[in-house]
């Protein structure tokens, strides 16, 4: 068959996914042999808000590196799939956000080690304080012009 054809009807397919799980709530069905071939390129993972923890807590034991959550999750969902596959099929998991972003969730996982400190492992020095000062929030429509003229507005006030 076509590439570009099973290509474009792969895409019409999944399309009527996406609109029945927000219309309806969900989809179905798809098609076993739709199914396996999904399977061979795609795979995924569930994990908890405990498990999120313990990779970020596990991880810094290990390496002395401090995860966000957000990256915790893909280590861990990279550690099982790592687990499944053979030897030689290679996993990297990207960091997708800075620690200090979750400051919450990453002391509550390092809570117990004794080496840790947030202020000095993780907090860039440019962050000291911030949380001290006055939010400052601006409005702002979607549309890129205006977001756009907001930031020129706003460089230029601190210039």
């Amino acid at each position: 068959m076509d590439v570009e054809f099973n290509r474009k009807q792969a895409g019409q397919e999944v399309a009527t996914w996406l609109k029945d799980l927000k219309v309806k709530g969900g989809f179905g069905p798809v098609y076993v042999d739709v199914l396996n071939s999904a399977r061979k390129t795609f795979e995924s993972e569930r994990v908890s808000d405990p498990e999120t923890l313990e990779t970020i807590k596990s991880i810094y034991e290990q390496f002395s590196y401090v995860l966000d959550p957000h990256s915790s999750i893909g280590v861990t969902a990279s550690l099982r799939s790592a687990q499944r596959a053979e030897a030689n099929i290679p996993h990297i998991s990207l960091c997708t956000a800075h620690p200090a972003k979750f400051a919450g969730a990453v002391e509550l996982a390092l809570k117990d080690e004794k080496d840790f400190n947030f202020q000095e492992k993780v907090l860039p020095e440019e962050f000291v304080g911030l949380e001290k000062l006055p939010k400052r929030v601006s409005d702002v429509s979607s549309d890129w012009k205006a977001v756009r003229e907001l930031v020129k507005e706003q460089v230029e006030k601190e210039l």
